[in-house]
């Protein structure tokens, strides 16, 4: 993993905790757990994520020395809403973050283009999973599991060839399956 830089080893509950720290207190997302149903953020995360929080993995923060080149070769997330929405259309799912940027819905997305025209953070920190070697996913099997908007707001800054003075760190652990963890609500 010469792209990526090993500061240290985590905890799962480091894990959660930052998590809590980055989006329990945006007011956003409040009304999106409560349409849902969960009387708290961290109710509502620890339902969508339970899939990845229930396994037993060894967690590293590392830091992505290049994310511009990096980031955009990593695949989205396995989240409900985006594999409905705009996962339909790609032969691989999910897909790469540079051939998510092809779907209109991804391109022209607010909230996406906003980060992208904005990314004033000193630091942000991503979350993600590396599946094993024989998933099939050479030179990018490592798929987001929480900051789905940033990394595709970083892989269309790449696209725009825009300068991002952000340094970006990771949360990352090996995910045991060779699919990734489905996040989010996948219920019918």
């Amino acid at each position: 993993m010469e792209e990526l830089k090993l500061i240290k080893s985590i905890t799962p509950d480091e894990v959660f905790e930052s998590w809590r720290k980055m989006e329990e207190n945006i007011e956003h997302w409040k009304p999106f757990w409560e349409a849902r149903g969960h009387k708290s953020w961290e109710e509502w995360r620890k339902k969508t994520h339970a899939s990845l929080l229930s396994q037993e993995l060894k967690w590293g923060l590392y830091e992505v020395p290049e994310p511009l080149l990096t980031i955009p070769e990593w695949r989205g997330g396995m989240f409900h809403g985006w594999s409905k929405w705009f996962y339909n259309s790609f032969e691989e799912k999910p897909p790469r973050l540079k051939n998510l940027l092809t779907h209109p819905g991804v391109h022209n997305h607010w909230y996406i283009r906003e980060i992208a025209n904005n990314f004033k953070d000193l630091e942000t920190t991503l979350t993600a999973t590396r599946l094993p070697a024989q998933a099939g996913l050479p030179n990018g099997n490592i798929c987001i599991a929480e900051g789905m908007h940033r990394a595709c707001a970083i892989a269309m800054m790449a696209h725009d060839n825009k300068i991002l003075a952000t340094k970006v760190l990771v949360m990352l652990a090996d995910w045991p399956d060779n699919n990734p963890p489905h996040l989010g609500s996948w219920e019918k």
